[in-house]
């Protein structure tokens, strides 16, 4: 068969059964004729059934074939009525068939309508024949007349081309469906052939046109018949899908890769438009080459749509959901030419990756879905604790919108969400990123963001972290500062008072009349650390601010002071900012000053400075003139704690690390002792001083020794202590004898020192002997000789009271040596008097028998 620009040469074939004839349905007459049993197999295997006397007639089929030349053909099947019955009275309808090849009906991109408008024109000569008549002279292919420009892209009308959001979606979700299976459309809303198979035309021009050499089409079909065509009109049909025409499409029933079509094809005609879309699957004529060869009718499809342009391919598998690489899709949200849907994915996707560079969004975020997908995933990532990544994300898109100056309600949206994420009443969200990152960026300037500046407003303790990140900053107090007037620092009353200490300008600064750290505790604390943090500290603490905080932290105070408000932890109040030091250089007076609260507030002191930093006794004068100017300021009571907590960390010696109280520390100690001072101050300096004499493994080195010897000048208390610590230094040297050693234990304890302070000396001596256990015993005798030596005579009873102290402080190792050292000699000492008593008793036994014997001579002698 073959074609020209006037039509279709076509092979045909009339089926049927001549009138009143008891012969059944068979091939009344063909072309070729030797194709007889051909053209019975397709004839009825593409039959629709037999329509009921009711029915419109004709009835047209169009589907596939392979000939017995083993080519692929197009068919089509006209069922109608003839005027004549069978043998029984039954009216007999008869199909008429013609058939072109498939390469030619697709080289002229001939619709299931153009086949069959050109069949019904060229039945006319075959109608004799159905009706019973014989083939006359027709013993070749008939002519099929086809217009020169028959093709289906010129059949398609403008409305569909055009096709609205929800005809455009009927049409796509019955076309996938039809990649699954035979469709059934209901309702139709013509009679006529023609018109009901361009509308079908339509569905089938959504799909590739290579899959037409698989499906076939019937204008009607019979509801009890058990056809094989692909898609028809008909009524509701067991095992088949069935849909209404222009009605709902159940898309979520389709297979994974009809859908996978479905979305594609939606995607390209609204990016590309109809026409560029049905002009490419209409070019689809072959699906069986090598790139599709074996693959699912389905999948074919999908490579066919998606060999529409390269771009097409990447953002088919953006909507499959598969790994595309982020500089490809940077590269589409770059490129101006791409189209806005497109690009809109593509954004969607960006937020879906693992990218967290956002600056390419801004352009795209007024899209509802593109913004919409952005909360999402800042949502997902903070419900993940993927902290970092919502910094990175947010911070790159606040860069670009500044640069863009675009859709910056959106990020101010997305940041507004990050400050209060709380989805529901028991919503737990760390919003530890978005506190972290704004500080980080550059400040908002007034009036913008209106959203983020509402949501930090509403939580107070927010305002404060975000200053306190943005003090971290390398340029601290203009970042405050510029942050506190997109806050609007007017609207509260703490945050007025920082950003006027913070100006330029400020050098003296007092705070209002009216506020006070004991009424506003928290925002004191908060105040404090970011004035130092901003290199306003000096200024601060210079002020009546100082006076009301250490008043606040009096009797009644600190337990007001040291939390927050809504702090989760004590950390977070007043006590976790001194612990921590000053943020910033502090000149030594205002060092003096923080060191002082960190007392108050039972905090070790930590703004003392380094040895590297006060090289001199003199150059911390005004650390510690400053120190006992406020201390003497204070009541009795606080003095004293504060004074305790001061000095017991001034003078702490740690064995572990080595350190030791250094030049600032003993110049500060030695300054607060000098008069007028309290007594109860030197008695507290007096406990300081013995507790770092006696700690493990100090010892004086350098200047510390006559540091020791001026700080006894004013503190007397000091005395006995330092003379025990002589006496351990003298114990460890090891030069003195035991009678010496002795008399100096008991000289240390008649000047104050206790027998708990006389045991370090005494086995830091013993330790230093051969035998360690006898030295202790021996130590112990000259102690309690050096008393004799005296006239004293407690000297046993104060041996048996040191003894019993080293039996409680001694280590094991000494005191088990000591233990059979002192054994062995009271045995020895045991044994000796069991033999004195032995011989005196022999002794006695003689004198006793001498004394008998004078008796006897005595008394005899008469």
């Amino acid at each position: 068969m073959s074609s020209d620009g006037a039509g279709l040469s076509a092979g045909w074939a009339v089926w049927g059964k001549r009138p009143h004839s008891p012969q059944g349905f068979h091939v009344m007459a063909a072309w070729p004729p030797q194709w007889s049993s051909y053209y019975t197999k397709v004839i009825q295997h593409w039959s629709p059934g037999t329509p009921s006397p009711a029915d419109r007639l004709p009835w047209v089929t169009v589907g596939p074939g392979t000939d017995p030349d083993n080519r692929m053909s197009l068919g089509v099947f006209v069922l109608d009525r003839t005027e004549t019955a069978d043998v029984h009275s039954r009216p007999i309808n008869h199909v008429t068939h013609f058939w072109v090849p498939y390469e030619e009906a697709a080289d002229r991109g001939l619709g299931w309508s153009s086949l069959a408008r050109a069949a019904l024109a060229g039945r006319t000569g075959l109608s004799r024949i159905a009706a019973g008549g014989e083939s006359g002279a027709l013993h070749g292919p008939v002519r099929l007349p086809l217009s020169t420009d028959e093709h289906l892209m010129n059949g398609f009308d403008e409305e569909f081309v055009s096709a609205s959001d929800s005809l455009l979606r009927w049409h796509a979700a019955v076309a996938a469906l039809l990649l699954d299976g035979p469709v059934v459309v209901t309702g139709a809303p013509e009679d006529d052939p023609l018109e009901r198979l361009r509308l079908l035309d339509n569905i089938a021009a959504m799909l590739p046109y290579g899959l037409r050499a698989y499906l076939s089409a019937a204008t009607a079909t019979s509801s009890g018949a058990n056809h094989r065509i692909g898609l028809s009109w008909g009524r509701s049909a067991p095992g088949r899908a069935c849909v209404p025409w222009g009605g709902a499409v159940g898309i979520e029933r389709l297979s994974s890769v009809a859908r996978h079509y479905h979305d594609l094809l939606i995607h390209a005609w609204e990016s590309r438009g109809g026409h560029t879309v049905l002009d490419h699957l209409a070019r689809c004529t072959a699906l069986s080459d090598s790139a599709h060869a074996g693959l699912p009718t389905a999948q074919q499809a999908h490579r066919s749509l998606c060999a529409m342009d390269h771009e097409l391919q990447v953002e088919a598998e953006v909507l499959r959901g598969g790994p595309v690489a982020d500089d490809v899709v940077d590269g589409f949200l770059r490129d101006p030419r791409t189209n806005r849907r497109t690009a809109s994915m593509m954004a969607r996707a960006k937020l879906s990756g693992t990218s967290t560079d956002l600056s390419l969004l801004p352009p795209y975020l007024n899209d509802p879905q593109v913004a919409a997908s952005l909360l999402k995933r800042l949502r997902e990532d903070l419900h993940a604790r993927r902290l970092a990544s919502v910094q990175e994300k947010v911070s790159s898109l606040l860069r670009a919108t500044r640069v863009e100056g675009t859709n910056l309600e959106v990020v101010d949206q997305a940041l507004a969400y990050l400050v209060d994420p709380a989805d529901g009443p028991d919503e737990d969200i760390d919003i530890t990123a978005t506190l972290n990152l704004l500080p980080s960026l550059e400040p908002f300037a007034p009036g913008t963001m209106p959203l983020a500046r509402g949501a930090v407003a509403a939580r107070p303790e927010l305002t404060w972290i975000l200053l306190d990140g943005a003090a971290g900053t390398p340029e601290p107090a203009g970042s405050v500062r510029r942050w506190l007037e997109w806050l609007d620092s007017g609207a509260r009353d703490e945050l007025a008072l920082l950003y006027d200490l913070l100006r330029p300008e400020t050098v003296v600064w007092q705070p209002q009349s009216a506020w006070r750290a004991a009424k506003h505790p928290d925002e004191a604390a908060r105040l404090l650390s970011l004035a130092v943090a901003c290199g306003r500290g000096d200024t601060l603490l210079a002020s009546s601010f100082f006076d009301d905080l250490s008043d606040a932290l009096g009797s009644s105070g600190p337990a007001r002071v040291l939390r927050l408000r809504g702090a989760r932890t004590e950390q977070e109040g007043l006590r976790a900012i001194l612990a921590a030091g000053p943020r910033a250089a502090l000149g030594l007076a205002s060092r003096a000053r923080w060191d002082l609260l960190c007392a108050l507030a039972g905090e070790a002191p930590n703004a003392l400075p380094r040895d590297a930093e006060a090289p001199s006794r003199q150059e911390m004068n005004p650390y510690a003139d400053t120190l006992k100017r406020h201390l003497d300021a204070l009541s009795q009571h606080r003095r004293k704690t504060a004074a305790k907590t001061l000095l017991r960390c001034l003078l702490r010696f740690d064995p572990a690390t080595g350190r030791r109280p250094g030049v600032a520390a003993r110049a500060v100690t030695e300054r607060l002792v000098q008069e007028p001072t309290d007594p109860a101050l030197r008695r507290i300096t007096a406990e300081s001083v013995s507790d770092l004499l006696t700690a493990p493994g100090w010892h004086a080195q350098g200047e510390e020794a006559a540091w020791l010897e001026r700080l006894a000048q004013s503190v007397p208390q000091i005395g006995g202590t330092l003379r025990l610590y002589a006496l351990g230094e003298v114990a460890r040297d090891g030069a003195l004898s035991a009678e010496e050693f002795g008399r100096r234990l008991r000289s240390a304890q008649r000047a104050g020192a206790t027998r708990a302070q006389l045991c370090g000396p005494l086995a830091a001596w013993a330790e230093g002997r051969a035998r360690p256990g006898t030295a202790v015993l021996e130590l112990l005798d000259a102690y309690r000789e050096a008393y004799r030596e005296q006239g004293d005579p407690a000297g046993p009873e104060q041996r048996a009271l040191l003894e019993q102290e080293l039996w409680e402080r001694l280590g094991e190792r000494l005191w088990s040596a000591y233990f059979e050292a002192a054994e062995a000699h009271l045995l020895d000492q045991e044994e000796r008097a069991t033999d004195t008593i032995h011989r005196n008793e022999q002794l006695r036994e003689e004198v006793r028998r001498r004394r008998q014997a004078l008796r006897t001579l005595h008394f005899t002698r008469r």
